[in-house]
């Protein structure tokens, strides 16, 4: 009997809670049924410096019209339509004019009756001017690094590099007269063989960095270094 009287009053408890809930969806919502528009996948945001690419995926919902992407406390929004196709559509939306640091951005799709889907939050990471002052130069051994005069060959023998760095330009000039310029793209390579130098000339070189693997943007180190042998 006590057991009895407990459910009556889970169920009184519970048909109340659901009577409340239907009050204030009719209250705020009518009587409308809610339908949520289908979301944008594979969201991923990829750095750049002071922009970004927020990526994804539209692999479902034909319905979808429209979407918005939101940063900055809701205080920054961008507006974009869409026009679906029969497949899977990808978004490649560029965002200019971000503030150094980390990054949430919202994204929310619409339909064509106007109804507004989940939320898809996605974080990522701005690169700006204090990213570019603490990048250098890669540098190299110069006890090392020499000219020979047998075999008419320099010898850069570099040192280890962070590695974001993708690869360091060396400009030169030549024994014919003609300024050269090579590209030293392995990070873990230790020595470049030039066999044209003309000795006694400068030796130009820029380290170029990628701050994430699929960062939009390539950082160079603003100032070049010069040696000469």
């Amino acid at each position: 009997m006590k057991n009895n009287i407990i459910y009556a009053l889970l169920v009184g408890m519970a048909f109340s809670a659901c009577s409340k809930i239907d009050d204030y969806r009719e209250q705020y919502q009518g009587t409308k049924e809610i339908s949520y528009p289908g979301v944008l996948d594979s969201v991923k945001v990829f750095s750049g410096n002071k922009r970004a690419m927020v990526y994804g995926l539209f692999t479902s919902d034909p319905k979808i019209v429209k979407y918005q992407v939101f940063w900055n406390g809701k205080q920054n929004m961008v507006e974009k339509t869409v026009v679906r196709t029969t497949g899977v559509d990808t978004v490649r939306l560029i965002i200019d004019n971000l503030a150094e640091g980390g990054i949430n951005f919202e994204v929310r799709t619409f339909d064509n009756k106007g109804n507004i889907s989940v939320p898809v939050n996605v974080a990522g990471a701005i690169y700006g001017d204090n990213y570019a002052t603490g990048i250098i130069n890669r540098a190299f051994n110069p006890t090392t690094t020499l000219y020979n005069a047998t075999s008419k060959i320099l010898t850069i023998d570099w040192l280890s590099v962070d590695p974001t760095a993708i690869f360091t330009t060396v400009e030169y000039m030549a024994t014919t007269g003609e300024k050269k310029k090579i590209k030293v793209t392995e990070p873990d390579a230790t020595l470049t063989r030039i066999t044209d130098y003309k000795t006694g000339t400068d030796l130009v070189y820029n380290t170029a960095y990628l701050p994430q693997k699929k960062a939009i943007d390539t950082f160079y180190v603003a100032k070049k270094d010069i040696f000469k042998r």
